[in-house]
Parts: structure tokens; C-alpha cells; sequence
């Protein structure tokens, strides 16, 4: 019983200790900032290594300018924004409003 009421107390000690501690540095993104953005060159290839669906090993190699890929990233956000806030669902037979 007096172990358990020791390491009670302990926990609540650090516990206690660590709100009054300084806080704890900001995580360190990667992730270039918008002026970072703003210098990289649009016409830049770049190369990505994609998954092929239906495969657990086979890999495909996909390369792009910089600007392709982010257009791509903003349709496919919007699409999958599109996706989720549309309120009827299509069934075979009924036409869907756009």
C-alpha cells in the first residue's frame, strides 16, 4: 500500500512540476513557409515514387514541375472537399444536381 501511495505522489509531483516548467520548445516543421514558397522555382522538376493500386510492392515513378504538382494537390483537395460536402447521394436511375 505505501508503494502504491509513493508512486501516486511521484506521478502528481512531475506532473505538477512539469505545468510550472517552461514550455516545451515549438515542434520544427519542414515544411517550407509561404515566403520560402515564393522563391522556389515553379518550372523545377520534380520526381515522386507512387504506390500502384491493387499492388503491395510495385512502385511507379511520376515526374512534374512544381506548379503541376501543386494544381494537382489543389483539384484534389477541392474534389475531396466537393466529395464531402455534397448532401445527396446518386443512385442508378436518378440524375444527381451538380
Amino acid at each position: 500500500m505505501n508503494k502504491a501511495v509513493l508512486l501516486l505522489a511521484t506521478l502528481a509531483a512531475s506532473a505538477a512540476a512539469a505545468q510550472q516548467g517552461a514550455a516545451p520548445p515549438a515542434p520544427q516543421h519542414s515544411a517550407p513557409s509561404g515566403a520560402t514558397n515564393a522563391a522556389l522555382d515553379p518550372n523545377e522538376m520534380i520526381c515522386r515514387s507512387q504506390s500502384v493500386i491493387g499492388s503491395r510492392v510495385a512502385r511507379r515513378r511520376t515526374c512534374a514541375t512544381r506548379q503541376q504538382w501543386l494544381d494537382q494537390s489543389r483539384a484534389d483537395r477541392a474534389l475531396t472537399e466537393q466529395a464531402q460536402t455534397r448532401r445527396t447521394w446518386c443512385r442508378e436511375g436518378v440524375v444527381c444536381p451538380q
